[in-house]
């Protein structure tokens, strides 16, 4: 340490200092023990300084606002243990921004790291610059440090002011289930080579006077499209997010796999994702919070998506349906 450094080399020129005016034993003795001081400190130092051991420990998840700290300590209780320092840092993706801390530890101690959780995101957490010193604080090794691992902080569900109608999607028609087998709806055709003897109709082929076979078919699924901003300051992406999370996890609850389009905010080029179920959205949500944001990305307000039946914007500002 730079002060227990300064520290010694002024004990030092003072003991050289006295023992240039006063030539008796005393200062002679003085002057061997702030020479010798440090090398017999870390003499005793050095067993305890390559058996350090650095533990730490942080969540891997949690919700927006929620408190989530990084605990650090030395792994080994040690019966003297020696000082040493290293630093925090915590890369924000989506603000590409890098928070660090420097952190002084001795002993049995503990150190705390607020983490930011006023944000969603993904917080990478790491320590650098790891250094161990004897007693004294004189002398300085680089010890190993732990790998550590990232938050992601997850955006709070924001539910619409008025939930979006699907009555564009009643309307369905239906095809021939290509896999056959179950199905509670049916259709009525002539019977082809290769039908399943348990597939004919066989009431139906009595009257005709000829086979007719049930064959499954299933409904055509219309598309749906949520396309949103990924946009503007930190506070209206977290809305963003909140928005999409609960509006996709509302289509699956109505059995409505769809479609999520946004653009990139590096090259501005046009994404998408199916949502079929949840482990869809999740692998989506946390995609989208390693993306690192930037200023001036286009809204996809105005794409047109002529395959789509129903879509949902979420902008900025505000949300709306577009049939």
């Amino acid at each position: 340490m730079l002060h227990a450094r300064i520290l010694y080399i002024a004990a030092l020129l003072g003991a050289l200092l006295f023992h240039t005016y006063y030539t008796g034993w005393f200062s002679w003795y003085l002057l061997m023990l702030a020479v010798i001081l440090p090398w017999f400190s870390l003499l005793c130092s050095l067993r305890p300084m390559l058996r350090l051991r650095l533990q730490a420990d942080m969540p891997s998840v949690c919700r927006l606002g929620e408190p989530a700290c990084l605990r650090m300590g030395c792994a080994e209780k040690l019966r003297l243990s020696p000082p040493f320092r290293f630093e925090s840092v915590i890369f924000d993706c989506m603000g590409d921004t890098a928070c660090r801390q420097r952190i002084y530890l001795s002993g049995s101690k503990t150190a705390q790291v607020e983490l930011p959780t006023h944000h969603a995101g993904a917080y990478v957490c790491s320590l650098e610059k790891g250094r161990v010193y004897d007693y004294l604080g004189i002398f300085c090794f680089p010890f190993k440090l732990p790998a550590l691992g990232e938050l992601v902080v997850l955006p709070e569900e924001i539910p619409p002011e008025e939930a979006p109608s699907l009555t564009q999607l009643t309307a369905r028609q239906y095809r021939a289930k290509p896999a056959g087998g179950f199905s509670e709806t049916h259709d009525l055709r002539d019977y082809r080579p290769g039908d399943s003897m348990r597939d004919i109709h066989w009431k139906v082929s009595a009257k005709t006077d000829s086979l007719i076979v049930r064959e499954p078919i299933e409904p055509v699924r219309s598309q749906a499209i949520l396309s949103f901003d990924l946009s503007g300051a930190r506070d209206t992406v977290d809305r963003t997010l909140g928005l999409l999370q609960w509006m996709s996890t509302w289509l699956l609850s109505q059995e409505l796999p769809h479609t999520v389009c946004w653009l990139d905010p590096e090259s501005f080029a046009p994404q998408s994702a199916q949502i079929t179920k949840l482990d869809d959205l999740e692998h989506l949500m946390r995609q989208l919070l390693h993306t690192s944001l930037r200023d001036g990305t286009p809204s996809i307000a105005h794409r047109s998506f002529p395959a789509a039946d129903w879509r949902y914007h979420i902008g900025a500002a505000r949300a709306e349906v577009d049939a």
